[in-house]
C-alpha cells in the first residue's frame, strides 16, 4: 500500500514485522535454528552451525543484496531460493567448508512457512496487547455508563431502552473472546515447519524427527506431528481470528458512526486539531476512526476468500495456493493491527451525550413503551388481548399526534387495571431493562478473569 495511506489503515509496528528486512530476518533466524538443530542432533558439525549463526548475526545489508534478492525472486518463483544462495555465499566467505551446510535437508517452503510462523508469532503478541488496551478501555466505558439510559434500535428502528453500558458490555464481551482466541493460537497453531522435498526428510536419515524437535524448541514453536506444506488450516486460522477480530471492531464502527449522525447525537469520537473535518464543509465532525475501520472490515472478506481457496492444495506442496498466501496475509495482520489502534483510540476518547439519548428515548412519544405497557396489562386481561388494546392506543398517538400515555390514561380498560402513577412507571424507562445489570456483571467478571 502507498505509504500515504499507510496511517489511515496500518498499525507501524506490525508494519515493521511485515517489511521485507523483517522477513529475511526471520529466514535467517529460521536457517539458524535448523543448522544448530542438526549439529545438536549430530548431523552437521557443530564448527558449520557456529559460523551460520555467527553470520546471520551480521548487519542484515553485509549478506543480502536486497535489490538482486527480489529481482531474483521473480525468477525462481519464490524468495527461499534467491535468499538461500545469498547466504550460503555469505557463509562462504567466512568458511567454505560450514557453507555446505546451509540450508541441509531443508526445502524453500520450510524455511518460508517457519519464517511466517515466526512474524505470526510477534505480530499476535501485538495484536494481544493491542486487545488487552481495548478490553480495559472498553471496561471503563462499561462501568461509568452501566445505568445511563438510552433507546436500544433494530433494523435502524428504535425498538426498547437499554443502557449505554450494555451496549458497551457487548462490545467488551466481543474483544475478550477474541482475545482468548489470539492466545489460542499462540498454545496451538503457531508450528515450524520442516519436510524437506516432499515432506518425508529423506536426506537427514534417521535424524529427521530429532531435528524437527529440536528445531522447533529453539525457535519456540510447536512441533508437528507431521509436515504440512499442503494443509494449510493452521495458516486459515489464524487468518480466521483476524478476520473476525476486525469484523467485530467494524460492527462496533458501524454502531458508534451510526450514533454520531448529526439527527442522533448520541457519541462522538474524540475531536483534534486537523481531525474529522470536511474539505467543504465547516461544521462537519466525520467519523474518520470508523471509516478506517470500516474499510478494512470491508476488505478483509475479499483477503480471506483467497486464504480459504488456498486450502485447496495439489498433493504434497502446491503450484499457486501457497503462493497466494504471500499477498493476503501480511495485508491481513496489517488491517486488523491498524483497525485496533484506530479502536483503542474512539474508545479512550469517547465523548457521550446523555441529554441526546434521553431526548432520543422520547421522540417516538412514548410508543417504545408500548411492548411494556402490553406485558403489564397481560396477566389481567391476556396477551393477545393487550396486544389489540395497546395496538389500537399506538396507532390513535400516532394519527393524533399525542404522547401514548396521554391516550392510554384515558382509556377505561387500562384504567380499571392502573391508574396513573402506575402507568408513570411503567412509561418509565429505566422501569424496563430487563436482566441488563446482570448481563453487564457477568461480562465485568468473565473480562477479569483473562485479562491482566
Amino acid at each position: 500500500m502507498s505509504q500515504l495511506y499507510a496511517s489511515l489503515f496500518y498499525q507501524n509496528d506490525v508494519n515493521i514485522i511485515f517489511s521485507d528486512e523483517a522477513l529475511v530476518k526471520y529466514m535467517l533466524r529460521a536457517e539458524v535454528a535448523l543448522a544448530q538443530a542438526q549439529a545438536e542432533v549430530g548431523v552437521i558439525p557443530l564448527i558449520a552451525a557456529e559460523t551460520i549463526q555467527r553470520v546471520a548475526e551480521q548487519e542484515i545489508h553485509f549478506i543480502i543484496n536486497f535489490d538482486h534478492l527480489a529481482q531474483s525472486s521473480g525468477l525462481a518463483g519464490n524468495i527461499a531460493i534467491p535468499f538461500v544462495k545469498q547466504f550460503t555465499a555469505a557463509v562462504k566467505k567466512i568458511n567454505e567448508d560450514a557453507s555446505r551446510y546451509v540450508h541441509w535437508g531443508a526445502t524453500s517452503q520450510d524455511i518460508i512457512d517457519t519464517a511466517f510462523m515466526l512474524q505470526a508469532q510477534d505480530a499476535l503478541q501485538l495484536i494481544e496487547k493491542q486487545l488487552i488496551q481495548a478490553i480495559q478501555a472498553t471496561k471503563k466505558l462499561t462501568i461509568q455508563y452501566r445505568d445511563q439510559v438510552m433507546i436500544g434500535r433494530t433494523w435502524l428502528q428504535q425498538g426498547l431502552p437499554l443502557t449505554f453500558g450494555h451496549k458497551t458490555a457487548r462490545w467488551l464481551s466481543s474483544l475478550d473472546r477474541d482475545l482468548k482466541r489470539v492466545q489460542q493460537l499462540q498454545q496451538h497453531v503457531l508450528t515450524a515447519q520442516l519436510g524437506g522435498a516432499v515432506g518425508t526428510l529423506a536426506s537427514l536419515t534417521e535424524y529427521g524427527s530429532a531435528v524437527v524437535s529440536t528445531y522447533a524448541q529453539k525457535l519456540g514453536l510447536n512441533t508437528p506431528v507431521c509436515t504440512w506444506h499442503g494443509e494449510r488450516d493452521r495458516v486459515a486460522d489464524i487468518a480466521h481470528v483476524l478476520a473476525t477480530i476486525t469484523g467485530n471492531l467494524g460492527k462496533m464502527a458501524r454502531d458508534w458512526s451510526l450514533m454520531m449522525q448529526t439527527e442522533i447525537a448520541e457519541v462522538f469520537e474524540p475531536s483534534g486539531t486537523g481531525r474529522g473535518g470536511s474539505s467543504t464543509m465547516p461544521h462537519k465532525r466525520n467519523p474518520v476512526a470508523a471509516a478506517s475501520i470500516l474499510a478494512a472490515a470491508n476488505r478483509v472478506p475479499a483477503l480471506m476468500s483467497s486464504i480459504y481457496q488456498s486450502l485447496v492444495q495439489e498433493h504434497e506442496r502446491s503450484l499457486g495456493a501457497w503462493h497466494a498466501e504471500w499477498l493476503a496475509l501480511p495485508e491481513l495482520f496489517q488491517l486488523t493491527a491498524g483497525s485496533l489502534s484506530r479502536a483503542i483510540d474512539v474508545f479512550t476518547g469517547l465523548e457521550v451525550d446523555p441529554e441526546n439519548m434521553f431526548r432520543n428515548l422520547e421522540c417516538t412519544q412514548g410508543l417504545i413503551m408500548a411492548e411494556a405497557l402490553m406485558m403489564s396489562l397481560a396477566p389481567q386481561m391476556g396477551r393477545l388481548n393487550a396486544h389489540h388494546l395497546v395496538e389500537a392506543a399506538c396507532k390513535q398517538a400516532v394519527a393524533e399526534q399525542r404522547h401514548l400515555l396521554d391516550v392510554v390514561q384515558n382509556n377505561p380498560e387500562i384504567l380499571a387495571i392502573f391508574d396513573l402513577d402506575q402507568l408513570r412507571q411503567i412509561f418509565n424507562p429505566q422501569h424496563y431493562l430487563g436482566n441488563t445489570q446482570a448481563q453487564i456483571d457477568a461480562v465485568l467478571e468473565s473480562v477479569q478473569g483473562s485479562t491482566p
